[in-house]
């Protein structure tokens, strides 16, 4: 089923009347607080996708925060709408932006203790982050880098780990922002 509403309360309606497995939320005017208070409100049995415009008041720390599903670029998700539908029906987080946008992207974190942690990973650790921030999913970085998937997900997780990041795309954020080659 799918439904298009103007305004929040549009939208808890739907969703407590339809049960979606997925909501694209293009919501311009909500402030960050605002928009995670709304996210808390739809629940987490449902996925959330985030759509981005120039004029767009949430941020992807926002969405990374409130842990939703998804955060791309308006223009990104017309090109590859189908994609992003079945990776995130699939229980898959796809935050695709123009790589650009990255440098816009701020953490709250001091940025010594990031260059600590960031220095700490290994060559190949390291690899495996900024092909993830740009898009790749763990198949093509295996391929790229030719090791296997698996060994992508070990990477990928010794380096969470590392960055003390709640989540992959974090991990990736903040290698692509402040980390130099090691």
């Amino acid at each position: 089923m799918a439904g298009v509403v103007q305004d929040v309360a549009g939208v808890l309606t739907v969703v407590y009347r339809s049960d979606p497995d997925i909501v694209l939320l293009n919501l311009r005017h909500l402030t960050g607080d605002s928009f995670r208070r709304l996210v808390q409100l739809i629940g987490s049995h449902v996925s959330i996708i985030v759509l981005w415009c120039h004029d767009s008041l949430v941020t992807i720390q926002d969405a990374l925060r409130a842990k939703v599903a998804g955060f791309m670029d308006l223009h990104i998700l017309q090109e590859d709408f189908a994609s992003v539908m079945a990776l995130v029906s699939r229980g898959c987080a796809v935050y695709l932006l123009p790589r650009d946008r990255l440098s816009d992207i701020t953490t709250e974190r001091p940025a010594p203790s990031i260059a600590v942690a960031i220095s700490s990973l290994t060559s190949r650790e390291h690899d495996v982050l900024l092909l993830l921030a740009d898009g790749m999913t763990n198949k093509q970085i295996g391929t790229t880098l030719h090791i296997a998937e698996n060994t992508v997900k070990k990477h990928v997780h010794h380096a969470m780990i590392k960055l003390s990041a709640a989540n992959r795309v974090e991990a990736a954020l903040l290698v692509s922002q402040f980390g130099a080659k090691p």
